[in-house]
């Protein structure tokens, strides 16, 4: 998949699932690439 089709097809999602668990090693690495993303001007929470 190439970044455009990434982009386009993309969506909002305005509930979840709460019945539905995440794997740890999932929600690790998605938490881990969120903390190794650049920021605007280095803005760091």
């Amino acid at each position: 998949m190439d970044f455009y089709e990434l982009v386009t097809r993309r969506s909002s999602i305005h509930s979840n699932a709460p019945r539905r668990a995440i794997p740890d090693n999932v929600l690790q690495s998605i938490l881990n690439a969120g903390r190794v993303a650049p920021s605007a001007k280095n803005l760091q929470p």
